[in-house]
Parts: C-alpha cells; structure tokens; sequence
C-alpha cells in the first residue's frame, strides 16, 4: 500500500499524518519518498520492494487489543498498572524518550511491564521521535528493558507497531515466535539493520532455553 499526496508517493506502513491542515499532509520520516511528481517522476526504484509473486492473500482478522502508552514527565505509576493489568492485552507499545530512555526511579513503572511479560503480553519499545530509532543499549533503562525482553521496534513508526502487533496476534503468534517477527522486517516497515538489539535480544532468548 502507498500513500499519494501532494506530488509524493509514500511507502503506506512508513508514512504518518503531520499536518492537520496544509498540503503536506503526509510524511515518511525515517524513508525517502518512494516517487517524487513535478516537471518529471523522479523514482527511488532503490527503495521499491519486489512484485509479489504469489495470489493476493487479505489476512482480515486482526487482534486489536494493543495498548500505546505515551510517556511523559511525572506520569502516574499507579495509572499505568491499572491500563497494562487488563486480562486480555496482548500487545503494550511504550513510546519512549529518544532512542529508547525512560524513568530510571519508578521502580512500579519497571514492575508493572514485568507483570506484563510475565502474563505473555509483548511490549515493544517505540520512540517519541518523529525520526531516528530504538536502541535500547543506549541507556541503562534501556537495557534493562532489552533484558527483560522488550522488543525494540527500530525505526518503525507507532502506527506501524501496533497494526503489525494486531495482524501477527490475528494470525495467532504469540512468544518468541511473535517476538521474533516483530523484530523482523516483513513489508518494508522497518530498516532491516537494527542488528545490536535484536542480536541481543535473541542470544538471551537462546540462553533462556
């Protein structure tokens, strides 16, 4: 799917609405336009992923109950366990600070995404940032999220991760199978290369086998 706004094609699980009001409605922060319209196209043929090969296939059943958490300075601990305690969450989308900081003195707000963990959500680290990426061995709370097992979501958008979260769940991963595809890049949603993270992420997993 593609976006074509205001003489730019944009990759459609890349792009996020920026304005409210102007003709550059649209942007694709983290990607290049995929075409750019004027006197002439200008094609980033570079960045066009391959034809399918296969019969189009919609996947319509998706499991919506993902929760985005935005968080910001002096936000509630006990807030935060009441919105993750829900029994049937599956997915938690944290939008982090930079590339991937948070609180490092609200031990309740570490405890509450360790319960959610534990009861087999999957919690994905996103930033706040309209462009860059995860990297979660940047800061300590970072790392002791990698270590936990969050999933870093690299320079996916937060649209993204929560509608790649809903389609995955839809098609019944869960575990480190959903973990591992979370991390993977599927439809051109994400840059391939987030190589330390996931590198690490998944030696842990292998070490908890």
């Amino acid at each position: 799917m593609v976006i074509f706004f205001n003489s730019v094609l944009l990759r459609g699980n890349r792009a996020i609405k920026v304005d409210s009001q102007g003709l550059a409605a649209f942007d694709s922060p983290n990607l290049p336009p995929l075409a750019t319209v004027g006197a002439t196209v200008q094609a980033n043929r570079q960045l066009w992923l391959p034809p399918p090969t296969g019969r189009l296939r919609v996947h319509r059943q998706l499991d919506a109950r993902v929760l985005v958490l935005r968080l910001s300075p002096g936000f509630d601990d006990g807030a935060l366990a009441g919105l993750v305690r829900g029994p049937d969450l599956r997915g938690l989308v944290l939008s982090l600070y930079g590339t991937g900081n948070g609180p490092s003195a609200k031990e309740p707000f570490l405890q509450a995404i360790r319960d959610a963990l534990k009861r087999g959500v999957v919690v994905i680290a996103a930033t706040q940032c309209l462009r860059g990426s995860v990297s979660l061995g940047t800061y300590e709370v970072g790392r002791y999220l990698l270590e936990l097992g969050v999933v870093s979501a690299g320079d996916m958008t937060t649209e993204a991760c929560v509608t790649k979260v809903a389609y995955l769940c839809g098609r019944g991963l869960e575990g480190d199978a959903l973990r591992d595809a979370m991390e993977t890049d599927l439809r051109g949603e994400r840059s391939a290369d987030q190589g330390a993270d996931i590198a690490h992420q998944r030696a842990s997993r292998l070490d908890r086998l």
